[in-house]
């Protein structure tokens, strides 16, 4: 006859076994997907797919987007990158490159050759997104891609807006545009705003940013009054940056608190 003592020990150790199994499970998993590769703009942390704003006028030569690429792997990495640009994504008549240790033609959309960035080691100084609006008005949003050659899906990336917008439009449009502060201020679960746009505005939107410039959310508007309100409950606690965004110029920026 098995004895009761027996029993327990073999319930006990088959528990063990599942509780092994599981961390086993969960290492193999973050292993799978954890990446090798993470990215800093303006010397701060992005995440992977975020979206950050680089503001211009569009008479200035060009408007620049500079980002320092880190390896936290144990193992040195060859890393090239590649632009990518979604159809309608750029505006008529501009122009724009990218640089990887060395600067390549508008019509280079992955580099021709990788840079060694050692294990736990940052690149600061080999990248640059340069963009010419050539005095057009209005937003291109170029996205650009981090991989290891050898793994291209060991890869981290990050879209730019470069905003150019002359100060000359952006007060005129003032004299038309009432958007109210934010309220409440702090913000604990939403965050409202009214508006009042001019009469030929063909789309509108409230851009929500980080202090980082990373766009968080974007809320289209419609008609040409009324009242917004954006969920912020999924958002950390901090200041905040909300744009309001006609016919892709930035018209207005202002500033407000999550707080719970």
């Amino acid at each position: 006859m098995i004895s009761l003592q027996f029993l327990n020990f073999f319930q006990n150790q088959m528990n063990m076994k599942k509780i092994l199994l599981s961390a086993l499970s969960v290492i193999i998993t973050v292993s799978l997907y954890s990446q090798s590769l993470s990215l800093f703009f303006n010397g701060e942390p992005i995440a992977h797919g975020a979206t950050v704003q680089v503001l211009g006028n569009p008479t200035d030569d060009y408007m620049q987007a500079k980002a320092a690429v880190k390896n936290n792997s144990a193992n040195a990495i060859e890393v090239m990158v590649k632009k990518h640009i979604n159809a309608d994504d750029t505006l008529p008549n501009t122009m724009n490159v990218f640089c990887w240790g060395s600067c390549f033609p508008p019509n280079t959309y992955v580099s021709p050759f990788s840079i060694l960035i050692g294990p736990d080691q940052v690149n600061d100084t080999s990248f640059y997104g340069d963009y010419f609006p050539n005095g057009v008005i209005g937003i291109t949003r170029i996205s650009y891609i981090f991989f290891d050659m050898n793994n291209e899906n060991d890869s981290v990336a990050f879209t730019v807006e470069y905003n150019a917008s002359p100060a000359s439009v952006a007060q005129n449009l003032l004299t038309q545009v009432n958007l109210s502060d934010a309220y409440p201020n702090p913000a604990i679960s939403v965050v409202n705003f009214g508006y009042r746009l001019p009469e030929d505005t063909r789309k509108s939107s409230i851009i929500i940013s980080n202090i980082l410039g990373a766009r968080i959310k974007e809320v289209q508007l419609t008609g040409v009054s009324g009242k917004t309100s954006i969920p912020v409950g999924d958002m950390v606690n901090g200041v905040y940056f909300y744009s309001l965004c006609l016919d892709d110029r930035v018209v207005i920026t202002r500033k407000f608190v999550v707080k719970r």
